[in-house]
């Protein structure tokens, strides 16, 4: 007896699903034009290198943040800024001494040394929207005192109203690989790896 009354309350509830429910767009240009900055509770930054051969090694900085300008007339023009604190990185090996230990020692000496170099940067400097899906976005990286043209291989991941309708959202990911030894961080190569690659996940909202 309750079965059409549960379904009667499920169908009512899918039609007024607020629009911010629906998939987002896959379209570039679909996306508004304006300033978008990024949402730091749905953002991540990992690196991964190899650890004498046998695994691949995965850290975590904790503090990004990051906005673009976008007009979907000139999207090629777009504009990038990402900056991280090499402070807050994080091995996962957790908040006991060891885990606090091994922090620590990877912001000192020979490593990033992030009391003499506080910020890493990226600034965009081209974009290559590709299929527009696919695309990729050259910039300058400066981590540890250097500056470095590097590539992301980008996907955009869409964009359209979030939990707020009012709101517009866009979603990226990112990819690259870096030599940290020609940022002047080459301590223990080859043993622990030169190459690392770096993976973003992004969530935007805009202004």
């Amino acid at each position: 007896m309750y079965k059409p009354f549960l379904y009667a309350t499920l169908a009512a509830a899918l039609l007024t699903a607020p629009a911010a429910m629906a998939a987002p767009s896959t379209d570039p240009a679909k996306m508004p034009a304006g300033v978008y900055v990024l949402d730091k509770t749905h953002a991540s930054l990992t690196a991964k290198l190899k650890h004498m051969g046998l695994s691949n090694y995965t850290l975590r900085f904790t503090k990004l943040d990051a906005s673009y300008q976008y007009d979907p007339a000139q999207p090629t023009a777009a504009k990038l800024t990402v900056t991280v604190d090499p402070a807050s990185i994080d091995t996962s090996t957790g908040a006991d001494e060891f885990g606090l230990k091994f922090n620590k020692e990877l912001i000192g000496d020979g490593w990033l040394e992030a009391a003499k170099y506080p910020t890493i940067t990226f600034v965009s400097t081209v974009v290559n929207v590709g299929d527009g899906q696919h695309g990729t976005v050259t910039g300058d990286l400066t981590f540890h005192g250097v500056t470095k043209p590097v590539v992301l291989d980008v996907t955009f991941n869409g964009s359209g109203p979030g939990m707020n309708p009012l709101q517009t959202r866009a979603g990226f990911s990112a990819t690259t690989t870096i030599k940290r030894s020609e940022f002047g961080v080459g301590k223990y190569v080859p043993l622990v790896g030169d190459d690392v690659t770096l993976n973003i996940e992004v969530e935007f909202q805009k202004k």
